[in-house]
């Protein structure tokens, strides 16, 4: 009678250490992960598979790091790469809603404690923003100042780049990357060009328009290059 019951702890003991280890395993292979939490926002991560086509071979690896409240997530999140060659570090932002420069900055400031567990900050070598129409505290004195000093003429690439450092732009991103020990050597606006205001104002309806001038700076993304200081 004593054998059949030892053999019964036995094998439940061994079910139960099964169980845990496929668990542990279970976890470790999840693309998800629950990081840092503050002001009810938790951020996550999650590891990207390489896409073989174009990026196998270029990079070392790449996550995406995204907030979330109350389980929704929000407009906002950060793809990190470092390539292959050089180490290099890069950010892209991405969010579908318009938002304040500001904010988009106090966000990256938020995750570096996250981002730096996968990836040296030493090596940061751009970060790649979203247009700059969706920046609601910048977009209208770059319109202006381009208005004011170009009309609605084309610009060179080299007075693109003047005009944004000497913008509000700048400031904050000099005031954020100088704490990396890093400096802003380059900007581009890919696709830039002047969008006409009133084709803005259907499609950015959390945007103000009445103050801008008739052509608003527009383009599909903000590069901000940097190098050590």
């Amino acid at each position: 009678m004593i054998k059949p019951i030892i053999k019964l702890l036995l094998l439940i003991f061994v079910t139960s250490l099964s169980w845990l280890s496929c668990n542990q395993n279970s976890t470790s292979r999840n693309p998800s992960a629950l990081f840092d939490e503050k002001n009810d926002t938790i951020i996550a991560k999650r590891q990207n598979e390489l896409n073989p086509s174009y990026e196998l071979g270029f990079l070392s690896k790449s996550y995406s790091y995204f907030w979330i409240v109350d389980q929704d997530t929000l407009n906002f999140s950060i793809n990190a790469r470092q390539y292959i060659k050089d180490s290099t570090l890069h950010l892209s932002i991405y969010h579908k809603e318009p938002t304040a420069f500001s904010t988009a900055i106090v966000h990256i400031d938020e995750s570096l404690s996250i981002i730096q567990e996968d990836f040296p900050l030493t090596k940061l070598g751009s970060i790649y923003f979203t247009s700059p129409i969706y920046y609601t505290d910048v977009i209208k004195e770059l319109s202006v100042g381009y208005e004011k000093q170009f009309g609605r003429k084309s610009i060179s690439y080299e007075q693109l780049n003047e005009l944004l450092f000497q913008s509000n732009l700048n400031k904050q991103i000099d005031i954020f990357v100088s704490s990396l020990n890093k400096k802003v050597i380059e900007y581009s606006i890919e696709k830039f060009h002047l969008t006409d205001k009133q084709s803005l104002e259907s499609h950015f309806k959390n945007i103000d328009f009445s103050e801008f001038p008739e052509y608003v700076i527009d383009g599909i993304g903000l590069q901000v290059q940097l190098s050590d200081e």
